[in-house]
């Protein structure tokens, strides 16, 4: 069986993993639009590795959270990957956010996040010695990880088992052919297969709907912008300190966090990107920026 896995992102690359390896018989071909695997979402997140503080207990979310921390503990140290256990600390800095950082810490201990510790002050200052709040919360289990060094590692993996990894191949659309669906290339080549995943990202509904499908939901682009802290200054966060978060807003609030590489960013800010790629503030494509516009959903939101 010809299987074709459409994304050279995490997502893609972790799936493509999972059938070469564990389907030796098939063969498994990976086609991603860049030069480079990765390039996108998976390229430009922030790098941590949550244990599950957040997510309702019982939910898929909070289950895919904690076992998927494990396992990606376990893959960094199979392959070598720099996996760092920093911790986080969720500071509350007022009075007022004791008793919604306690409730944090019972959904926690209820989705099995390893090594929770409650902080009073005192206690705060030994973990993050230039944080200051009246309680917190400690999850020393928390990680950072580079995720491209990562997808990096699964696509050897997939090359090792014989599986196909190749770039600058973007895709038109995937065409319906009864059992044997067929991936058209922008530059006119035809891939057939017996099984076609899509993991495209940022591309999704646009592949979708050039393929004849229900192109819903549709993608709308946000970037996140960071300050970092100045070189000399990264001595001042240990690990990752984040706020208590305000159950009135979709997100966890402005944060402070190491990476891989030593920085520490500040952020984020969240602001309509004005390119489906857009990583970058001058990033500007007139047609995307009004397809966002012109759908409906954006301007509810």
């Amino acid at each position: 069986m010809r299987i074709a896995v459409v994304g050279g992102g995490i997502l893609g690359l972790a799936t493509a993993r999972l059938l070469a390896t564990s389907r030796p018989g098939d063969e498994v071909v990976v086609l991603e639009k860049e030069r480079a695997l990765a390039s996108h979402q998976t390229g430009h997140n922030s790098g941590v590795v949550h244990a599950g503080l957040y997510y309702a207990p019982g939910s898929l979310k909070a289950r895919l959270c904690t076992r998927g921390r494990e396992l990606m503990k376990e893959f960094c140290d199979e392959k070598g990957v720099v996996y760092d256990e920093c911790g986080k600390v969720v500071v509350a800095t007022r009075p007022d956010e004791v008793e919604p950082l306690r409730r944090l810490h019972e959904r926690a201990t209820t989705n099995g996040v390893p090594g929770l510790r409650w902080l009073d002050g005192a206690e705060l200052a030994e973990v993050e010695p230039h944080a200051a709040g009246v309680a917190g919360l400690h999850s020393p289990y928390t990680a950072i990880v580079d995720f491209v060094a990562v997808a990096n590692a699964m696509a050897d993996d997939i090359r090792d088992v014989g599986g196909e990894i190749r770039t600058g191949a973007p895709v038109a659309r995937v065409i319906r052919n009864g059992s044997r669906p067929r991936v058209e290339l922008t530059e006119g080549e035809t891939l057939e297969a017996d099984r076609v995943i899509v993991c495209a990202g940022l591309q999704s509904d646009r592949l979708a709907r050039a393929s004849g499908e229900d192109p819903e939901p549709r993608i709308v682009p946000f970037r996140g912008e960071y300050y970092a802290l100045a070189p000399g200054r990264t001595h001042l966060v240990r690990g990752l300190i984040y706020p208590v978060p305000d159950p009135t807003l979709p997100f966890l609030g402005v944060h402070l966090h190491r990476r891989f590489d030593g920085s520490v960013w500040v952020g984020p800010n969240a602001v309509l990107a004005t390119a489906l790629e857009g990583y970058r503030r001058g990033s500007f494509d007139f047609k995307e920026l009004a397809e966002t516009l012109a759908w409906p959903g954006t301007r509810r939101m």
